[in-house]
């Protein structure tokens, strides 16, 4: 099969390497569409991946090979990759919270440590694995580790009546998160974005109002629409004032939710929370539940993939698509990974 490997440099380099065989427990899958993810890029960008692995946790595919003791799914069966093998034993997975699992980093796929999605087949356990319902495409599955994230995030926000709520970026995530919001029964929601096509993929999605940062601030812009502040934020920006401007904009009592990935420092003035009595959450990946929940949800046409996907390319190309996703102009980008 082939792979794209992480070089030096931040690169890749797509070759050839042995196809994975199932073992006791263990199921191939054959990636058909994997998704490049913003922390995909960041981990590059700082050096944090090893040369060699193989990454990508944004996965959909087929089943191409199961080994023994594997009940449940054969050969050809379509499926949504989970990209961590949770233990199930640790306190955070026995509370239900398996993205927190004690051992989540060993047991990762995709983020440097066991190969992930960005080649023409996996291993993974069958635990990882979620029916794709019937009539649901492989390109919008792939779309559903994201999909989890944002409904995780907005979760964490604790909507409740008459909700206004401001989503600081509009990448895939904070495109993602009105969807999410709009599931939730919100219609009070704003859109703080620069770049002019994802500002406009926000509006495609359903906004009362997409507001440009660099031209209106985003907190006075609202309070003259709205006539309040936001009673919540979620930080999809990932900058490093993007948390002290979340905090500045929202309101009294208030929820900011950070969702966006900052590797470096960031602001923050104690006295403004302590002042309005901000709760500040910060939202890790989903749940085991939410995963298929999210997927459910995704069969019903909670997301539209049109306004979400800019772009879906080829392996041989994928370091051309994070080049595409460093500029501006791109939301998510998919990679078909059995065109190499």
């Amino acid at each position: 099969m082939k792979a794209a490997f992480v070089k030096p440099g931040g690169n890749f380099e797509v070759s050839e390497c042995p196809t994975p065989e199932p073992g006791q427990g263990e199921v191939v899958v054959k990636v058909a569409y994997c998704g490049i993810c913003g922390s995909d890029i960041h981990m590059l960008d700082v050096g944090l991946l090893p040369s060699g692995c193989i990454i990508g946790h944004e996965m959909s595919g087929y089943i191409a090979a199961v080994g023994g003791g594997v009940e449940g799914w054969n050969e050809g069966d379509p499926a949504a990759v989970l990209p961590i093998d949770p233990c199930f034993s640790c306190e955070p997975c026995k509370n239900g919270h398996t993205q927190l699992c004690s051992e989540g980093f060993n047991r990762s796929y995709g983020l440097g440590v066991n190969p992930g999605g960005f080649g023409q087949y996996m291993l993974v356990k069958p635990s990882m694995l979620y029916r794709v319902p019937e009539g649901l495409n492989m390109k919008t599955a792939a779309l559903n580790e994201p999909w989890a994230v944002a409904m995780h995030g907005v979760d964490m926000l604790g909507l409740k009546n008459s909700a206004l709520v401001l989503v600081m970026g509009a990448g895939p995530i904070g495109i993602m998160c009105i969807y999410a919001l709009k599931s939730a029964g919100v219609t009070d929601i704003y859109v703080s974005e620069p770049d002019k096509y994802r500002a406009d993929k926000a509006a495609e999605a359903g906004v009362k109002e997409v507001i440009d940062p660099t031209v209106d601030q985003p907190g006075d812009a609202i309070q003259g629409g709205a006539g309040r502040a936001p009673d919540y934020v979620i930080d999809c920006a990932g900058t490093e004032s993007s948390i002290q401007d979340a905090i500045a904009i929202v309101g009294t009592r208030s929820v900011v939710v950070v969702l966006g990935v900052h590797m470096g420092t960031a602001s923050l003035i104690p006295l403004i929370c302590l002042a309005k009595e901000v709760q500040l959450n910060f939202s890790f990946g989903y749940n085991y539940r939410e995963f298929g929940d999210s997927l459910k949800l995704l069969a019903k046409g909670a997301v539209d993939p049109e306004v979400v996907i800019s772009d879906v390319m080829p392996l041989s190309e994928i370091g051309q698509a994070f080049k595409m996703l460093r500029g501006t102009g791109r939301t998510k980008i998919l990679i078909y990974c059995q065109a190499v």
